[in-house]
């Protein structure tokens, strides 16, 4: 596990459970992927994000002409196309959570005036959600 404040979140989410998760497949409650598992792939996707941001913040202006009017040409590292291509192959009700909780480090709170029988069944569906976006990212890790 990494050691930094920015991964707070999901270890805490780690730690309290969260990332324990079944869900309802195909008739039957199952967890196809152990809480390490989850947390190992949402680190290495946090990873790659980071990577990807590292690569355009050092990208050089293409607006400016160079002095011998060459071409510009952006080199990609491996861990920006791994990124851009495990986010593709996410499905789209994941990915905002994905995005909220690993990447931006944000909880996700129900609204404010709402019950409690309301708020644990919104806690329910995003860590069902979280759940299944991390299983997408170690399926498409693994190949």
């Amino acid at each position: 596990m990494l050691k930094n404040k920015n991964h707070i979140l999901l270890e805490r989410y780690f730690t309290q459970g969260f990332l324990d998760k079944k869900y309802y497949h195909n008739n039957h409650y199952y967890q196809p992927y152990s809480s390490s598992d989850r947390l190992h792939a949402g680190l290495r996707f946090y990873l790659d994000f980071l990577s990807w941001q590292r690569g355009h913040l050092q990208a050089k202006d293409i607006s400016i002409p160079k002095v011998d009017s060459s071409k510009f040409f952006l080199t990609q590292n491996l861990a920006s196309t791994r990124f851009r291509k495990v986010i593709s192959h996410v499905s789209t009700p994941f990915v905002p959570i994905l995005y909220k909780i690993v990447l931006e480090q944000q909880e996700i709170t129900p609204p404010p005036l709402t019950s409690k029988r309301e708020r644990l069944y919104f806690n329910d569906e995003i860590k069902t959600l979280l759940c299944r976006g991390l299983d997408e990212l170690i399926t498409h890790y693994k190949s």
